[in-house]
């Protein structure tokens, strides 16, 4: 494993979410455009607050941590934890900024034990945008393909969603192995046809364009999360995508160090990182 840029698509994935996260809901341009970490008035946060995205790939990694491998259950119990609780949330003590899918499933753990929830509509983005702790987890199992589906159906048990997990893996397959995907639209797609919205498929597809258009990790998050709409995850997608291909070197240091507590952050990404690699 390469492991800076291993560490690129777990620090894009935090990067991204925080820095997307002020203008998510918002129209395409309807917005100040960013180009830096700033306040969130969405949530009322300072610069540097991860939300859902990075909470949720945080508790597949501590899970790993603490259990020494793949523990499909102990990563559904970190999740209520961290809905419950605010476990490794950026706001102490409190979950925030909750898909519906997600807080249906989580909460169905809690009461059932179920590690098979939602349903075929259950097409937003809460399994890609948390999803490179699971790639990399994934690599240490037999079935690769069937870790990271049971991670998805944790919240999001949709064929679709699976074959999106599917789709970005390959994506993440390639540039982990040092070649630039040739995967999603480009710069024949003019960026007002660009979809914004929170379905799975558009999502990677937005943060394939922001890839395929742009020759660096700075420059292409700026122009993945002013794509507005669901910009946080967008931009996780894209921090992932991003990193796996550029590394860990290549992500801003002044973005890194403006997320809330980033030497705790650093700290969880490390020991997750020697835990799939020993």
């Amino acid at each position: 494993m390469d492991r800076n840029k291993a560490k690129g698509m777990l620090w894009g994935l935090v990067v991204g979410d925080a820095f997307g996260s002020p203008i998510q809901f918002s129209g395409m341009d309807s917005h100040p455009w960013i180009t830096e970490m700033v306040a969130c008035p969405v949530f009322g946060l300072p610069p540097g607050y991860w939300t859902d995205d990075g909470s949720m790939a945080m508790c597949i990694m501590d899970s790993c941590v603490r259990q020494g491998k793949y523990d499909l259950k102990d990563i559904a119990a970190t999740f209520v934890k961290w809905l419950k609780d605010g476990y490794l949330s950026s706001i102490d003590g409190r979950s925030f900024d909750v898909g519906g899918a997600t807080y249906n499933s989580v909460t169905a753990f809690a009461r059932t034990g179920s590690l098979v929830n939602g349903h075929e509509d259950s097409q937003g983005n809460g399994s890609i945008m948390r999803f490179a702790p699971s790639y990399l987890l994934a690599q240490k199992e037999g079935d690769p393909a069937k870790v990271m589906h049971e991670i998805s159906d944790l919240t999001h048990s949709s064929s679709v969603v699976r074959s999106v997990c599917d789709r970005f893996a390959s994506v993440l397959d390639e540039h982990m192995a040092g070649r630039r995907t040739h995967t999603g639209p480009g710069k024949e797609i003019r960026r007002e046809f660009v979809d914004n919205s929170g379905w799975a498929v558009s999502t990677l597809q937005a943060a394939l364009w922001a890839f395929n258009t742009t020759e660096s990790f700075e420059e292409g998050l700026i122009a993945a999360v002013n794509l507005g709409g669901d910009s946080d995850s967008i931009g996780a997608v894209f921090g992932q995508i991003a990193g796996a291909f550029y590394g860990f070197a290549a992500i801003p240091e002044r973005w890194v160090k403006a997320v809330k507590t980033w030497e705790k952050v650093d700290a969880l990404i490390e020991r997750f990182l020697d835990t799939v690699e020993g």
